[in-house]
């Protein structure tokens, strides 16, 4: 975790998921979201790399992957590497 916490410092928005986005997703960034408030609850809430202005907005994409490729899937600007075979008998 201490790593994702590091790579993932300077991203503005972080979106956590897994194929529904009931169980693993919602838990990742909750474990997530802990560990953060873990590393900066000893400097006043906020990291060197994530000044006071600037908070991390967390979310779990709501219907998972699955739900994104049955929107999104076909559209190469914001899936990469899809397949639709592999999505056409539904998940």
């Amino acid at each position: 975790m201490p790593t994702l916490l590091r790579k993932l410092a300077d991203k503005e928005t972080v979106v956590f998921h897994c194929a529904l986005s009931q169980q693993r997703g919602p838990s990742a960034a909750l474990r997530y979201l802990r560990e953060k408030e873990a590393a900066t609850s000893g400097n006043g809430g906020t990291t060197a790399t994530e000044p006071e202005e600037k908070k991390q907005k967390v979310y779990v994409l709501d219907q998972g992957f699955v739900g994104w490729q049955e929107v999104y899937g076909p559209d190469e600007r914001l899936t990469e590497g899809y397949r639709k075979d592999i999505w056409e008998d539904g998940y």
